[in-house]
């Protein structure tokens, strides 16, 4: 399973902080799970806002999940909590919906993948590809979860990562 994200680190507060990006949302991460660098605990993603309404708009998208919830680094509690759960001995691994290189990313989604797009893309379009064509994929991080975005001439569709890892 592939895990794009980084590791969220102490140093991320206050950068968060100049950047006036103070919201984050919090929910389960299962593509920890499987990854080589894996940690044993809960593993979390954290994205990031500057805006509360965006912030609340994806929390709504999440609040089934049980570790939903909305942390706003200007309150101290919500800040002293974020720092416990980055401690050694913290039952979660905190996770940042940033990754280094979207560039890097999108080629390892072509070359690890493309066989799994090209299979999806004549299984749930109508599509005519030739086998020798390259792919472009591009990807989206839409409320924490993972879309890849294929275009042929003028279409485009958007899938959701897990449905090529299957």
């Amino acid at each position: 399973m592939l895990q794009p994200f980084e590791r969220f680190k102490m140093s991320y507060i206050d950068n968060l902080l100049n950047l006036n990006k103070q919201f984050l949302v919090t929910q389960t991460y299962s593509r920890a799970r499987g990854s080589s660098n894996e940690s044993t605990g809960i593993a979390l993603l954290l994205s990031d806002y500057d805006d509360l309404g965006l912030a609340k708009i994806h929390f709504k998208a999440v609040i089934n999940d049980s570790y939903a919830a909305i942390i706003d680094l200007s309150k101290p509690t919500h800040k002293k909590k974020l720092i416990g759960m980055l401690q050694p001995d913290s039952k979660y691994v905190l996770y940042w919906a940033v990754v280094k290189s979207k560039i890097q990313l999108e080629q390892l989604v072509n070359k690890k993948y493309k066989d799994k797009m090209r299979d999806y893309i004549t299984s749930n379009t109508n599509w005519r590809i030739d086998r020798d064509a390259t792919m472009r994929p591009s990807v989206q991080l839409i409320f924490g979860e993972l879309f890849i975005v294929l275009k042929h001439a003028k279409q485009v569709i958007r899938v959701k990562f897990d449905e090529l890892e299957k």
